[in-house]
């Protein structure tokens, strides 16, 4: 039996995900502001970068869409909204924090049932 609570979390997850990633595809230009300062120094222009991690959000949130290595996509996502937290700090930071520990909580659980993980955990 699944808790229907930790369905709702990972699709709502999936949603967050998916919106910025989309959003970071079509105005990279509008997040390339909220780029640490670090990543200047890299040989990349900054649009380039917010493209690139918008596709890596897409992706992984399909991935969670589906149900595909639900565990370590959450963890993954988790510590990349944890990385944005320290970065923005403030409000925005622990905005970030609470929603990276909410991914947490879909990594600690089991796969739900309306997952490929579980379907296939069960053949």
């Amino acid at each position: 039996m699944t808790n229907k609570s930790l369905i709702l979390l990972r699709f709502v997850w999936v949603a967050l995900f998916a919106w910025f990633g989309t959003e970071q595809l079509l105005h990279p230009e509008a997040w390339a502001v909220n780029l640490p300062e670090w990543t200047g120094y890299l040989p990349i222009p900054a649009e380039a970068l917010v493209q690139l991690n918008g596709w890596i959000e897409i992706v992984l949130a399909t991935a969670l869409l589906i149900g595909v290595h639900t565990r370590l996509v959450a963890v993954l996502l988790s510590f990349h909204l944890l990385s944005i937290a320290i970065e923005m700090g403030g409000a925005i930071g622990m905005r970030d924090m609470t929603l990276a520990l909410m991914g947490l909580a879909i990594a600690l659980n089991p796969p739900d049932d309306w997952t490929l993980d579980a379907k296939f955990k069960k053949k």
